[in-house]
């Protein structure tokens, strides 16, 4: 915030979406402290906490925390909220910061993240359904019958999820209104699908997708375009003269034109407090191969590569163990 960096316990979003939470954690000392921090966690947070020992919590601090509209958090053998106050604005510049941040982390974390290189298996889902029918996650293997749908294919629902072609609900999940508009443009059966999955699959041969079926690859672009962090990466591929970078310099440029977005979608999260400065920039001189996301220079750079957003130049590889930024390009296409 600013010049100076905030580091709450724990921060959380709740289910509505937009609403984000801090919380400081106390024992049994040092709780006016405590709620001292947590006042100004209000100026980014809707809601902020004090949890500490339920046997510390006195009646005075308790309605001094209320007094203040922070909440309170009484944690033993169970945890239970004593005060849960009413959510406030926060400032509008912190909240957009944290709001980009919890977005980013969201997008990044294992359960979003591509984990498959290759768009088909993402795209299939607006082929294999129907629009207007609920499916089970039960029986959802049937419907694909002839694809060669991965083992781990809830990972790749949860990217097909991602790019919004469909909504998982509990144990149900449907084509959005996205999916719905894919379906028209992507080829009609899962044959069809099939004999493009090959061609664009095939090991250490695979053509592009943006080559080998170009209509398709513009839906996968489209879809990509509207994430955020797609659009920093473009805007930092532009600001160089010939639209190209290596990974290390990518980063660095991404990261002038977004710090809440960039630090997450390029470094692993445990190396981003070893490599802030007090004032939470990243040292980017400071960075070494193995702080940066595979994910990223692997998976999410052929997403971007069978989309037509990038020149098919080769993809970093599958971990950091012998990897070299400097060597690994990024061209706009």
């Amino acid at each position: 915030m600013g010049d100076f960096v905030l580091h709450p316990d724990l921060v959380g979003q709740l289910d509505d979406g937009e609403t984000v939470f801090a919380v400081e954690a106390k024992g049994e000392t040092d709780l006016l402290k405590g709620l001292i921090q947590a006042e100004v966690y209000q100026t980014g947070f809707h809601l902020a906490f004090l949890a500490a020992d339920s046997a510390a919590l006195g009646t005075r601090l308790v309605e001094f925390a209320m007094r203040k509209g922070i909440g309170v958090i009484a944690v033993g053998i169970s945890v239970a909220i004593t005060h849960l106050p009413q959510p406030h604005m926060p400032t509008r510049d912190a909240y957009q910061f944290i709001a980009r941040q919890m977005d980013s982390v969201i997008q990044i974390s294992a359960g979003q993240a591509f984990h498959y290189n290759i768009p088909t298996h993402y795209l299939v889902w607006a082929i294999a359904f129907e629009p207007g029918v609920t499916y089970s996650l039960t029986t959802l293997e049937g419907v694909l019958t002839g694809y060669p749908l991965p083992k781990e294919w809830r990972s790749a629902l949860a990217g097909a999820q991602r790019l919004g072609l469909v909504q998982i609900e509990g144990n149900q999940v449907r084509l959005t209104p996205t999916g719905r508009a894919a379906k028209d443009i992507l080829p009609a059966t899962l044959s069809e699908w099939t004999e493009v999955h090959q061609a664009v699959g095939a090991r250490g041969n695979g053509i592009p997708l943006v080559e080998y079926q170009p209509r398709s690859a513009a839906v996968l672009r489209l879809l990509l375009l509207h994430e955020p962090i797609v659009r920093v990466v473009v805007g930092g591929l532009s600001t160089f003269p010939n639209r190209s970078a290596d990974f290390a310099r990518l980063a660095e440029a991404c990261d002038r034109l977004d710090h809440a977005r960039a630090p997450i979608f390029f470094l692993k999260s445990e190396a981003i407090p070893i490599l802030s400065d007090d004032r939470g920039r990243i040292r980017w001189e400071l960075v070494q191969a193995e702080h940066y996301r595979s994910s990223t220079f692997y998976q999410y750079k052929s997403i971007l590569k069978h989309a037509g957003l990038l020149t098919n130049t080769r993809l970093g590889g599958a971990t950091t163990k012998g990897y070299d930024p400097k060597r690994d390009i990024w061209e706009l296409a």
